[in-house]
């Protein structure tokens, strides 16, 4: 199991494989925790170091942050940056067996996952803070989150009355999974985008590749197809479809070679990641 990159031109007779429209209903999200959250890497570092890097710079002496993950999945860790900087925190989710186990975790829940690395590597390595910290910083997230169900295929893409706006959103590897091309895709982030408030901020974590190609991965033997995105695309779908200035863009690469134990499952997988930070317009006077 695992990521395999499979090249998919869209010249070829033969269209790039989809994912097939029931196979989030057999997404395993145990499963999926243990062959891809087993341990910490870097996989899990380098998306952790940039939300840090983010937020302390950007909202330093803010409390008031309305955060939003689209797409969570099963894990509740990705918040750990968001706290101290955040009144509210919604997290939404499609597949109703991954907003269960993220419950267990919000709920204390014995039975439920365990993300302590995870929040340990942010709060004592990245911010220095003593072990006490780790347990408050996760209680602070649970009290701030809200789950919710999201749907990126409808008008309104999430739960009524979690709509926005939003001073950030967050988003990794999930429109990739839902979309099947580039028109879908740019469709997807042009809906989140106007749930940004103007002045807010977009954050991915893409899968990048050239047009026309596709990963596929498994979680345990199912098997999900992830849309590869072109630098050259993204820049153009959020320009184009979002109204982004492209001085608002930074796309940066995380290559294989500024990675470190990288988990075998994603070795062919990881250096074809770009973390994506877009900034909406300001109001207009």
């Amino acid at each position: 199991p695992g990521y395999q990159t499979e090249t998919f031109a869209t010249k070829m007779s033969s269209p790039p494989p989809v994912n097939d429209p029931n196979c989030h209903f057999e997404f395993n999200p145990w499963t999926y925790l243990e062959e891809y959250y087993g341990s910490l890497t870097s996989w899990h570092r380098s998306p952790l170091k940039h939300l840090h890097e983010f937020f302390t710079s950007h909202f330093k002496g803010r409390v008031d942050l309305k955060f939003l993950n689209f797409g969570c999945g099963p894990v509740v860790a990705f918040e750990a940056s968001v706290a101290p900087f955040a009144q509210q925190i919604v997290l939404s989710e499609y597949a109703e067996q991954n907003r269960t186990v993220a419950k267990l975790w919000l709920d204390r829940a014995t039975n439920g996952p365990d993300f302590t690395a995870l929040y340990k590597y942010v709060v004592q390595e990245l911010e220095g803070k003593g072990p006490e910290e780790v347990a408050k910083r996760q209680d602070d997230v649970r009290a701030l989150a809200t789950l919710c169900r999201c749907d990126i295929f409808q008008e309104t893409p999430i739960e009524k009355g979690q709509e926005g706006p939003y001073d950030v959103i967050y988003t990794a590897s999930t429109l990739e999974m839902a979309c099947t091309n580039p028109e879908e895709y740019g469709t997807a982030v042009s809906k989140l985008s106007t749930m940004l408030k103007p002045g807010g901020w977009l954050l991915m974590n893409v899968s990048m590749g050239e047009a026309g190609t596709v990963n596929v991965c498994h979680v345990g033997q199912t098997r999900f197809v992830e849309l590869n995105i072109s630098v050259e695309e993204m820049y153009a779908i959020l320009q184009q479809r979002c109204g982004f200035e492209r001085e608002s863009i930074t796309v940066i690469p995380q290559t294989a070679d500024k990675m470190d134990a990288i988990p075998i499952l994603l070795q062919e997988h990881i250096d074809e990641m770009m973390y994506v930070i877009a900034q909406r317009k300001q109001a207009t006077a």
